[in-house]
């Protein structure tokens, strides 16, 4: 299961927002029998695992959470490679009465507040809706649906004549004419037409795109009530209104209160519950290249043949996948660490510290012996081309100490520092000299650059080129 997860120090719309982006599974559920419901044992133990979720991104704090129920295609593979051949894949009525099976489990738990839908939540105007529709309140989040259809119609050049042309969209500009209220219906006109067609898109697969409420929100303002203190409706069911729009609420002609559809009018009571906590956990970030996205972790399987499509690869390949989460992070601060510089103990399994850690804490770190493993300088294939092109990228790279994007940017600038201040060099037997040297000579043997700016390159290549001559200067004094 891939999701994103968007903290109280997100800015909006995304704030405190949960996307359910991608869930994956291969049929080896033992045993094949149902549940005391009725239901699919296995059907019914993945449904508790994505309850439990959902109530824990609510007790941190979370308000919400969006999912879209999207089936893969036959051989389509989301993140599992290779799926059984005898798996049958969903189709889309199929998934949504799974998800809709789902929600009313957590809904009877009071993990769900409210059930609805992407379109009805947020584009769907309502009588005690009192905020704005705008595209711009919708969560943007990687890889949805929605963000990637706006953009293909922000894209599309329109005639602005034959838009006017159209009775739809010229009896939607009426109306927003009408109820515009600032006069700022010039300034939202491509905002409006964006709602308006991202509607007519949404509107006929809007079962698809589920929206869950995990706390309350407000009715007028569309927002969480994040403080706690609210106010509910004695006769409407899940009917809450926020302090500052209860207030404009008594304020109101009594014609506009609530509801706006009767002449008699409902009475408000008060409510405090605790406020909501911010949404970090407390837990170390584990940072892994095989594992920041699905596209990552599908390829990583890919190059590897980590394949689900029998029991014992399926066995294999779990078993892999958890040597490298485990592996390449340090046991200490849960960072991703370079394995040519770990530091492990020989007597507990999979107990591997950085060398930034062993540096600030040494033998205190473990209660037994560490000892930084004798491996081969150079990794494998794979790692060897990411080294070798943050090698060109840190060259010509002037962003400031781990400001830089790329990865290895800042672990290869230390390189560079190192060699320059370093007194045991190559030939005295230090490992960092001699990885970075190894590769800066594969790094030269491939390169057809003149005037390449990676240090040592055009010493090298001219060493190739005449090997009676030897290289200028100490062995390992690389200049940054």
């Amino acid at each position: 299961m891939y999701v994103q997860e968007y903290g109280s120090d997100s800015p909006l719309p995304n704030r405190r927002h949960v996307y359910l982006a991608y869930i994956d599974s291969v049929k080896y559920f033992r045993p094949e029998i149902k549940s005391a419901s009725g239901e699919a044992l296995r059907t019914f133990v993945y449904h508790e695992i994505l309850i439990g979720y959902l109530d824990y991104c609510k007790k941190i704090g979370f308000v919400s959470c969006s999912i879209w129920a999207c089936p893969s295609t036959k051989r389509d593979d989301y993140v599992l490679y290779c799926h059984p051949t005898s798996q049958k894949m969903p189709k889309s009525d199929k998934l949504r009465s799974w998800y809709q099976n789902l929600i009313k489990k957590a809904v009877k738990d009071g993990v769900v507040v409210e059930r609805n839908t992407l379109y009805d939540f947020f584009l769907q105007p309502t009588s005690d809706r009192k905020a704005s529709i705008s595209a711009a309140c919708l969560p943007y989040c990687e890889n949805d649906f929605w963000p990637g259809e706006a953009e293909r119609l922000l894209e599309k050049k329109d005639d602005n004549t034959s838009q006017k042309k159209e009775p739809q969209v010229g009896r939607l500009m009426r109306v927003a004419k009408r109820d515009d209220r600032k006069g700022n219906l010039e300034d939202n006109l491509e905002d409006i037409l964006l709602v308006h067609k991202l509607g007519e898109k949404m509107r006929t697969m809007k079962e698809d795109f589920i929206m869950l409420c995990l706390q309350r929100f407000c009715k007028h303002c569309q927002q969480p009530i994040v403080s706690g203190k609210s106010w509910v409706c004695t006769c409407c069911k899940n009917f809450h209104l926020c302090d500052q729009c209860h207030a404009e609420e008594l304020s109101a002609p009594l014609k506009d209160r609530h509801p706006a559809t009767t002449k008699q009018k409902h009475a408000f009571q008060r409510i405090e519950e605790e406020p909501l906590p911010e949404t970090d956990d407390g837990d170390p970030t584990m940072e892994s290249k095989y594992f920041d996205s699905r596209i990552d972790f599908l390829k990583h399987c890919q190059d590897n043949q980590y394949q689900f499509d029998t029991l014992r690869r399926a066995k294999h390949s779990t078993m892999m996948i958890l040597y490298h989460l485990h592996d390449s992070a340090c046991s200490a601060c849960h960072q991703a660490m370079d394995q040519r510089f770990a530091w492990r103990c020989l007597v507990c399994a999979g107990c591997n510290f950085c060398d930034s850690c062993y540096k600030q804490d040494g033998e205190k770190l473990h209660i037994h012996k560490l000892k930084q493993t004798e491996q081969q300088v150079l990794p494998n294939y794979t790692l060897q081309q990411d080294y070798l092109e943050a090698l060109v990228h840190a060259s010509k790279c002037f962003c400031a100490a781990r400001s830089c994007a790329f990865k290895l940017c800042f672990t290869m600038k230390k390189l560079f520092f190192h060699g320059v201040r370093c007194d045991i060099r190559n030939r005295g037997g230090c490992r960092k000299c001699i990885f970075m040297w190894k590769l800066l000579l594969t790094h030269a043997k491939h390169c057809g650059d003149g005037g390449c700016s990676v240090p040592r390159c055009r010493d090298i290549k001219a060493f190739f080129m005449d090997k009676t001559k030897m290289i200028a200067g100490p062995p390992c004094a690389v200049e940054c």
